[in-house]
């Protein structure tokens, strides 16, 4: 079943610089600007000769190692998901986003600046209808011991459980119904986070390279290493992630429930709930 409201796009283009988190990238050039009617969200490299830019869809993922990057075999721009998530809340359906690296800036690790960068360009409703799908029956994917599904529910919830033996960490339970106040107070302002004892075998594969305890939360052997934002900031950024994940298709309503997930499993139901409930 589908809904409708207006879309919206952005009323002023502005422009964020910053680093890269996996890249170590230093001024990354973020351009955003407003954009007609069902034009998408579109992610465009001006750093390349040919400006190759693509639409920010689940089609388009081509990587899921610690971040979700979209491109093509020649070109791709990663960790859009932090981005993705605020405009994914805010309803902004129409966008282009110029990039002047292969990345998307980190700022402080969470999505915290990326809304309030779009709430003070202002958001501008448009002339046309938004299609808001309806859950109607469950959708699952799983892989080994993680889990997630979708359930029918009247507004957009994500339930998470966060699996960790560390202990500092331990076992985290986050639940929220994501509306735009709850998202900019609980969830947005929650930051990525690594293990320290991962950070070299990362940077040898060329990840994490401008990870640093300003835009990151860092877990040593016993502890974590920087103040927390949340006592279950962990959780609450992986809830971050799976609403990134699922901007990559068309806005629904529905009950998330994730178990261990990650990038790579949102890929799969994202994908799973665009075949079976969006057919277009």
């Amino acid at each position: 079943m589908r809904t409708g409201s207006e879309q919206q796009t952005i009323q002023q283009e502005f422009t964020y610089t910053g680093i890269g988190l996996h890249t170590g990238s230093q001024e990354i050039n973020m351009t955003c600007k407003p954009l007609a009617v069902n034009s998408g969200i579109r992610l465009k490299r001006v750093d390349l000769q040919s400006e190759p830019e693509i639409e920010a869809t689940v089609d388009n993922i081509v990587s899921t190692k610690r971040s979700t990057s979209l491109g093509t075999e020649e070109w791709q721009i990663s960790t859009v998901e932090h981005l993705l998530a605020a405009l994914n809340v805010l309803g902004i359906d129409n966008l282009l986003i110029e990039l002047d690296a292969g990345e998307v800036p980190v700022t402080d690790g969470s999505s915290k600046v990326f809304t309030e960068l779009l709430q003070n360009a202002g958001i501008k409703k448009q002339n046309e209808k938004r299609e808001i799908y309806t859950i109607e029956e469950a959708v699952w994917v799983r892989e080994e011991d993680t889990y997630l599904v979708v359930l029918p529910y009247p507004e957009f919830k994500i339930t998470y459980t966060f699996v960790s033996n560390h202990p500092a960490v331990g076992n985290q339970f986050g639940e929220f119904t994501i509306d735009k106040d709850t998202f900019v107070h609980k969830i947005a302002p929650s930051r990525t986070f690594g293990f320290a004892s991962e950070l070299e075998a990362l940077q040898k594969e060329g990840l994490a390279l401008g990870g640093s305890l300003e835009n990151a939360v860092l877990i040593g052997e016993n502890e974590i290493i920087n103040n927390l934002r949340f006592k279950d900031e962990i959780v609450r950024h992986k809830i971050l992630d799976i609403i990134g994940d699922m901007a990559l298709i068309k806005p629904f309503k529905g009950h998330i429930v994730a178990v261990r997930s990650g990038h790579a499993l949102n890929r799969k139901l994202a994908r799973k709930i665009k075949r079976q409930v969006m057919p277009y």
